[in-house]
């Protein structure tokens, strides 16, 4: 849609999964108007634009967190759905550390912390000191083993109702391995930076952390540089496109503007 609303324009692809870059490019083709790249949007700076004689973004779209592709298809462990391996890497590649790293080497109170501020998880505690007993006896290896301790450890009356019991716990890994929240605090202020006057950039979240991320992010630059805020309240999905796309019912839109430098 960007390259067709705006025929003129070239289009910058960054993603730190190579196998979500693969399939964003198989669709797009080899047009000579699109430049992709594995890597994080963190590290996007005016060295990089340099190299591809770009002097600002007029424009730029931050999709974070992961997508329906990882948590059907990747077989990374994000979810629950299917045996998998405890890995929830989106560099799987570059040979960080992964959820069953987490899991089998942290110590009780990094667990706690982990869960307790990433997934916001009551029983934050209780699962940590529980992994740490289990452990001992036979590492986790793999998504269903750490989905069944969590299962244990909650007792049944307080499970959500709309989503598995181990949700809070599988999102907080997820973010603590990919260091999620670091890299959307640093990329938000350096993509900010890199846009020409008057360019806009939009923040897409689906959950509260992500959201409270950029909000204040949003927040702070308006008070240190020339930008503007255009969303008051974030814009959600319609009716109509949770409709059309499920995974939408969740999302947060948020946008901000560079405006004439001050100074």
């Amino acid at each position: 849609m960007i390259l067709e609303t705006f025929p003129d324009a070239k289009l910058i692809l960054i993603d730190r999964d190579h196998t979500m870059l693969a399939r964003a490019k198989a669709v797009l083709g080899d047009s000579p108007r699109i430049f992709p790249f594995q890597m994080n949007f963190s590290e996007i700076d005016q060295n990089f634009l340099q190299s591809l004689g770009c002097p600002g973004l007029d424009g730029a779209l931050v999709d974070l967190g992961v997508s329906l592709f990882h948590f059907l298809h990747s077989g990374r462990g994000f979810t629950f759905k299917n045996e998998e391996p405890l890995d929830m890497r989106l560099e799987p590649n570059f040979g960080n550390k992964t959820a069953a790293d987490v899991v089998n080497y942290s110590s009780i109170l990094h667990l706690k912390k982990v869960f307790w501020e990433y997934g916001e998880e009551r029983w934050a505690l209780k699962v940590a000191n529980n992994i740490v007993q289990t452990r001992h006896k036979k590492k986790f290896e793999t998504n269903v083993d750490l989905a069944k301790l969590v299962e244990a450890s909650i007792p049944r009356k307080f499970w959500p109702k709309d989503s598995h019991p181990a949700t809070r716990i599988f999102q907080a890994l997820r973010i603590e391995v990919n260091e999620e929240l670091e890299h959307a605090k640093k990329g938000i202020h350096q993509i900010s930076n890199l846009l020409s006057p008057g360019g806009v950039f939009v923040c897409i979240s689906f959950h509260s952390l992500e959201d409270r991320v950029v909000k204040w992010s949003f927040r702070s630059l308006k008070e240190e540089g020339p930008f503007n805020i255009l969303t008051k309240k974030p814009i959600l999905p319609t009716e109509e496109e949770i409709r059309q796309n499920r995974a939408s019912r969740s999302a947060k839109l948020r946008v901000i503007q560079r405006v004439l430098d001050r100074y």
